[in-house]
């Protein structure tokens, strides 16, 4: 569960990054806003539900490749920032947790 709260965190940088790190263009803006909100409502029903930890994977390769795609590589700050957060975000999403695929036991008693 640890995993889901960092992504929760990860999800906050993203939407407060823009301003810390003073994008100048909107592309970068706009989606480190929208992947950054993802990320945390996908991470907090994660921690409700187990099962869709996989959830912010596909965000998080998004994050890698959209300077490349929406052109704003050449911002380094903004490139920089969503390919390492981007890694972060799928790399936990993928962390194992054991809760989903231990099947719950009940205690034995004697009668």
């Amino acid at each position: 569960m640890w995993a889901r709260w960092l992504n929760v965190i990860l999800g906050f940088w993203l939407v407060s990054a823009p301003f810390v790190l003073d994008y100048r263009l909107q592309e970068p803006q706009l989606n480190d806003l929208c992947v950054g909100l993802g990320t945390m409502l996908l991470a907090l029903a994660a921690i409700a539900v187990p099962k869709l930890r996989y959830a912010n994977t596909p965000l998080g390769m998004w994050l890698i490749v959209s300077p490349f795609v929406l052109g704003y590589s050449s911002y380094r700050a903004a490139t920089f920032n969503d390919v390492i957060v981007g890694l972060l975000i799928t790399v936990l999403s993928l962390v194992w947790d054991h809760r989903v695929w231990t099947p719950h036991r009940r205690p034995v008693t004697e009668a």
